[in-house]
């Protein structure tokens, strides 16, 4: 017997009956993820993480459909945040994505936040400013 349409038993989510909705997190410093992971899954929301940009990828398309918000960071090694956006953007158009990062060149950010739906806050992550900004790119705040 296959699992129901959107479940991937491979793919570790964080509280996974979490009433509000499945936010993903991608970046490459654990205890970033982990934060991350324990902030949001208090709060009530599923969390998925990737460790990279190649990773994030693969699992997005698995669960692009639940997934409301990205949590990206900017700077990692291999594909970098701009190049995930990208990506995932090509399979969500208009899908929330959250910034983070801890240095960006004004250039960049100018080119984040010119974009649709795209927020940024600075490094390191504080439950309280996490929780903001994810509620803030929900339209929940």
């Amino acid at each position: 017997m296959s699992p129901p349409a959107g479940n991937h038993p491979e793919v570790r989510i964080v509280n996974p009956g979490g009433p509000l909705g499945l936010i993903m997190v991608i970046d490459d410093e654990d205890p970033v993820t982990l934060l991350a992971e324990l902030v949001l899954s208090r709060e009530g929301y599923s969390v998925v993480t990737a460790r990279d940009g190649y990773q994030a990828v693969d699992i997005f398309r698995k669960l692009h459909e639940r997934v409301s918000l990205v949590v990206l960071d900017y700077i990692m090694p291999g594909m970098d945040g701009a190049a995930v956006f990208k990506e995932l953007r090509k399979i969500k158009p208009g899908l929330p994505v959250v910034f983070t990062s801890g240095f960006i060149s004004p250039a960049k950010l100018d080119a984040i936040l010119g974009e649709a739906g795209c927020s940024f806050f600075p490094k390191p992550l504080a439950p309280s400013k996490l929780l903001q900004n994810v509620r803030l790119a929900l339209g929940s705040a």
